[in-house]
């Protein structure tokens, strides 16, 4: 007998037995294969009165036991779905539909299974689209992944495990606002385990939107916390202060989490941290400790772990260089190395950064414009405004 084929994404067919057995018919439909019947009942529980309703069903004849085991010859678009799940994302997207959208059942294990597994169908074309942006991202197509992300938004509801991930994604295209109202929203059903992560990237994304109290409500909140992303939150802090008039404040948080990230050996932590101690004394006028200091530290870590070295650490200790007055010609060229790595990964923010500096080694005032610009692109308000600032000093 051929296998007959129904539809369960986005309905359910119109010739199936009453309940239970239309139950039944549904979950072995979208559990294709051998199932035993322990694995049935636990979801049916009146499995005998299920399988009692098929009789006389079109289901009927297509039920099959062997031994302990049930199933249903049948081929459905659930099947398919699932197929071609993280490989095909128009295929996947012309597929989906919630999972027999409509059907109700008085049976409470079946209807709590039933509800997974319309969450599972979900999270695997959000994972197929998330799986693909990242892909364009990583080949520096971010013209297509946004509307592609955009547009799954509009079309497909967001849950908390997906929407952090599309969260990073658009941090990664530069758009901070968007980052921080997709984490927003999905927050109350964030899980305990992951909510820290939450707040942190919350907070980060509301500071470079510019919102800068909501974003150190967030951050705050996490210094109060025992958990790691509170290095993450003190640093996160400490970059907008360096550019709001509290280099000193920002200091000290880089000093605090330099201390910490020693102990643990986080190279990543750490990078950051002397990064943040370098700009901070920047910005207190004390290039040189900068420059001979934590800067010149953080270049011998990336070389250490056998790190590239990043445009933005390159574009500081350009700044330092220029601003201590010795080797402004060295400064000059660091900078352009760092402008020129920077456009290399399409990373705007390097790319203002690595400016400023040049403008810093050259006097060049065209090169400011030019920084201004890039953070502009970049989404980083702070950053932005402290380049206004100097424009109209």
């Amino acid at each position: 007998m051929a296998e007959k084929w129904i539809s369960l994404l986005g309905g359910i067919p119109d010739d199936l037995p009453p309940s239970p057995g239309a139950e039944l018919i549904i979950y072995l439909a979208a559990r294709p294969g051998w199932r035993p019947v322990e694995e049935v009942r636990a979801v049916i529980p009146p499995l005998a009165e299920a399988l009692q309703a098929i009789k006389g069903s079109p289901y009927d004849e297509r039920l099959e036991a062997q031994g302990t085991d049930l199933r249903l010859s049948v081929t459905s678009d659930v099947v398919d779905f699932w197929q071609e799940a993280y490989r095909d994302l128009e295929k996947v997207r012309a597929l989906y539909g919630v999972l027999a959208e409509g059907f109700e059942s008085s049976l409470p294990t079946f209807a709590e299974w039933l509800q997974k597994e319309r969450q599972e169908t979900l999270a695997g074309l959000w994972a197929t689209a998330l799986g693909y942006a990242a892909h364009l991202l990583d080949q520096r197509r971010s013209d297509e992944a946004e509307p592609l992300l955009r547009s799954m938004e509009a079309e497909f509801p967001l849950e908390a495990r997906t929407a952090l991930d599309l969260a990073d994604l658009y941090w990664r295209m530069n758009r901070p606002a968007d980052t921080a109202r997709v984490i927003e929203a999905v927050m109350d059903g964030v899980p305990e385990r992951t909510r820290p992560r939450a707040m942190l990237n919350l907070g980060a994304a509301r500071l470079r939107a510019g919102e800068l109290e909501e974003g150190r409500r967030w951050l705050s909140a996490l210094l109060e916390t025992e958990y790691d992303e509170r290095y993450w939150a003190l640093l996160h802090l400490g970059g907008v202060e360096v550019l709001t008039g509290a280099a000193e404040t920002a200091l000290s948080r880089a000093r605090e989490v330099r201390e910490v990230a020693e102990r643990a050996r986080a190279a990543d932590l750490l990078l950051m941290a002397l990064l943040l101690e370098g700009e901070a004394l920047l910005r207190m006028g004390k290039p040189k400790e900068a420059a001979t200091g934590p800067l010149a530290v953080a270049m011998g870590l990336q070389e250490m772990v056998g790190r590239p070295f990043s445009a933005v650490s390159q574009a500081l200790l350009a700044e330092a260089q220029a601003d201590w007055g010795k080797g402004k010609t060295k400064a000059k060229e660091l900078a352009e190395k760092a402008f020129r790595k920077a456009r290399e990964m399409r990373d705007a923010y390097a790319a203002s950064r690595a400016l400023f500096a040049l403008y810093k080694a050259s006097g060049d005032p065209g090169a400011l414009a030019m920084a201004r610009r890039e953070a502009e692109a970049a989404g980083h308000r702070p950053w932005r405004d402290y380049l206004e600032r100097l424009e109209s000093s």
